[in-house]
């Protein structure tokens, strides 16, 4: 691969990309491929859905590259991605192919409440406290637990968590909030 490829912004990679250069789409897959996952695992648990997930959505934007504004965030469109391949496989998982919300309710923390950022922990509380975070994440509704993490763990900004979901600033804004001061309640014996 040309050593400079790394050097390169994502615009002018989805640009590259498009024009047919193989080595400019690794890159990006290489450079989103890990916080794609993290938000998989996030939304669908550790299992192996979150892999699927992962593997469907580079393969979905190798086959919708072509259609992919240049001035279009490349995080933003792969992050939307994931949300649509999460919730395919969501919908796959209930019996009758339902909507992802009511799936939640019957959703078993156990089922994705492991830390999806999983690594060594400093300390033994740490590392309840940690297990602890991530079970009362998994509880949250789908919308709500979407808005978080896109916001907390991958950093996006509220207007990129609106294009990625398809709602209104105000709504996204509401939904952290209401996340965050659920977490503080929940976490509150653990400071």
């Amino acid at each position: 691969m040309d050593g400079t490829i790394t050097e390169l912004d994502d615009p002018v990679l989805i640009a590259r990309a498009q024009s047919g250069d193989l080595a400019a789409f690794e890159e990006i897959v290489r450079r989103y491929q890990r916080p794609i996952l993290r938000f998989c695992r996030g939304m669908l648990g550790r299992g192996p859905d979150a892999e699927d997930a992962v593997q469907d959505v580079m393969v979905t934007a190798w086959r919708r590259l072509p259609t992919l504004r240049s001035a279009e965030a490349a995080s933003t469109w792969l992050y939307r991605i994931a949300r649509h391949s999460c919730i395919d496989l969501l919908r796959k998982r209930q019996p009758d192919g339902g909507d992802p919300a009511e799936y939640e309710d019957r959703q078993t923390p156990s089922e994705s409440s492991r830390h999806p950022l999983a690594g060594p922990a400093e300390d033994t509380e740490t590392q309840l406290a940690l297990a602890e975070l991530w079970r009362f994440v998994a509880t949250m509704p789908w919308a709500q637990r979407e808005a978080w993490m896109l916001r907390e763990i991958h950093g996006l900004s509220y207007q990129e968590i609106a294009a990625i979901t398809g709602e209104k600033l105000a709504t996204v804004r509401g939904r952290i909030s209401r996340a965050r001061t659920t977490l503080a309640e929940r976490m509150d014996p653990w400071k």
